[in-house]
């Protein structure tokens, strides 16, 4: 008897094991070999094994929930390129009518710190998983669990440092010893001078860089299908450009207005 394994699952395994370079899903799938799998999973198996939480100065349960994701990722892909299991591509009416019972289902179990917003969306700069809570997709408590999420599969700051060259593992050793526990790894080095405020900005600008898209998440949990995501991506770019398009005619506004040279 056969196993299906979603098309959604195998491309955040790929997302996971391989990163975010990967253009066209489908094909690398096909042409994925066993040898190439094991060398990218022995990689991440080793960036996010648990016993190295201390020296990393990160929680150890933290890193055991995304080592455990790892070997299911291997598994799963493994077994797909061995021809051991199939690959069902999840007919995209079903899984929208799935969506919306499960949406629908969400907004009548709604609860004071789990509420959908209702009113209109604010007129500044928003990312995308704020205009998808100001737009009334997802609940408070959703897009909380969507940045926590996003936030757990960021590279650690001291495996960035570390592989730069910035700190050694005894000076991200002494870090941990030496600060609080209430205290971010980062900020700590930067404020002991074991870091400069260029590298800490080049270290965070690439542990953003590196980060999964939140997006991922909604469409991992089932929230939202890969169209729907797209269009309010779309949806996004136009708010966006609406609200710097108007900051951009309020400053000259303002600039005229006051003006020395303004002769009317």
């Amino acid at each position: 008897m056969s196993h299906a394994i979603s098309k959604t699952n195998l491309i955040n395994d790929c997302y996971l094991l391989f990163g975010s370079k990967i253009f066209n899903y489908i094909d690398f799938l096909k042409n994925l070999s066993p040898s190439e799998l094991k060398v990218a999973y022995r990689k991440k198996a080793f960036e996010t094994h648990p016993d190295r939480a201390q020296t990393l100065g990160e929680d150890e349960d933290d890193m055991d929930e995304r080592f455990k994701g790892v070997i299911t990722a291997y598994e799963r892909l493994n077994s797909f390129i061995q021809g051991d299991k199939k690959c069902v591509l999840e007919d995209e009416l079903l899984k929208k009518k799935n969506n919306k019972k499960t949406n629908h289902t969400q907004r009548n179990q709604k609860s004071v710190s789990d509420h959908f917003y209702k009113s209109y969306i604010p007129k500044r700069k928003l990312l995308f998983g704020q205009f998808l809570y100001y737009s009334g997709l997802v609940s408070w408590r959703t897009l909380f669990d969507a940045i926590s999420w996003q936030r757990r599969q960021r590279p650690l700051i001291g495996q960035i440092a570390l592989d730069w060259g910035i700190l050694s593992s005894d000076e991200i050793q002494r870090i941990l010893t030496e600060r609080s526990y209430k205290e971010n790894f980062g900020e700590y080095a930067l404020r002991k001078g074991y870091i400069t405020y260029f590298e800490f900005s080049a270290i965070i600008g690439k542990q953003k860089m590196l980060q999964r898209p939140i997006g991922e998440y909604f469409l991992q949990q089932g929230i939202l299908c890969r169209s729907e995501i797209e269009k309010m991506i779309e949806r996004l770019k136009n708010h966006n450009r609406k609200v710097l398009v108007n900051d951009i005619g309020s400053f000259c506004y303002k600039s005229s207005k006051f003006s020395p040279f303004r002769l009317f």
